[in-house]
């Protein structure tokens, strides 16, 4: 039986992630394992490479890759004539420097090197998907497309107050950039308004847990941001929140589902 290893925004943190995937059992070499990746493996940490060369070492069919906010910011930067102030204070230039041994200190230079050329074509490649559907759930990085109301002043779906955002049937067929604007929104937010009419459990990173659990659950004592996001799990609301906010707690959080589970 195939066991289902799902993580999400391990932002270039190699150790922690490894060190949870071990701890939950994660073998390598076992081809009944499999990765769910719920996006955002880059930017912030020290350690882009190791992750960038774990995650190619797993077998095509054993990884399964979906993108979120910061692959689309990695990927806008690599199409830049000059990075923007947020490509630094996101990680993403440092990230594309430690994927090429850190030997750039310019841009131009950085861009055009052969490694990154790669790296960029993986990025595009069609291994990379928006959101992965199973019986019972949908992988996502935040949360599905919705129907915006009023696109005049909406650049993110995060900016927008639930008020403008009703269901979107057709989500599937959302265009590319209704999809990466949908990595960007508020999960428990967008939950809690009753946005998830999907019938599955929504199963997303982007939002540290915390949130997850101080909105969304009656709690005597609040949960730290900075210092515990657990797995969150909802029935009511139909919701698996992963991130666990590593660049301050320096833990990653491991959903293990079995296929039948599935």
């Amino acid at each position: 039986m195939k066991k289902y290893f799902v993580v999400s925004d391990i932002h270039s943190f190699y150790k922690p992630f490894i060190n949870e995937l071990t701890r939950k059992g994660f073998d390598a070499c076992n081809n009944e394992h499999v990765l769910i990746v719920c996006g955002d493996l880059f930017d912030r940490g020290p350690d882009s490479k190791k992750v960038y060369e774990f995650i190619k070492s797993l077998p095509l069919d054993r990884r399964i890759l979906i993108r979120g906010n910061h692959e689309y910011l990695f990927i806008d930067a690599l199409y830049k004539e000059t990075p923007d102030y947020y490509d630094h204070t996101n990680g993403t230039f440092q990230t594309l420097d430690d994927l090429c041994d850190n030997r750039y200190a310019n841009w131009s230079d950085l861009v055009s090197d052969n490694k990154l050329k790669e790296i960029k074509n993986w990025f595009l490649s069609d291994e990379w998907i928006d959101y992965y559907e199973t019986k019972n759930y949908i992988f996502t990085h935040s949360f599905i497309p919705l129907k915006i109301d009023d696109l005049s002043y909406i650049k993110h779906m995060y900016k927008v107050d639930v008020g403008f955002l009703t269901y979107n049937d057709d989500w599937r067929n959302a265009s590319p950039k209704e999809f990466e604007n949908s990595t960007w929104g508020c999960p428990w937010k967008l939950a809690k308004a009753g946005l998830n009419k999907t019938g599955k459990t929504i199963v997303c990173g982007h939002w540290h847990t915390a949130d997850f659990f101080n909105n969304l659950k009656n709690l005597k004592v609040k949960y730290d941001v900075y210092k515990n996001n657990p797995i969150f799990i909802s029935k009511k609301y139909k919701l698996i929140g992963l991130d666990a906010c590593t660049a301050a707690t320096n833990k990653i959080n491991v959903l293990v589902l079995n296929d039948n589970e599935l």
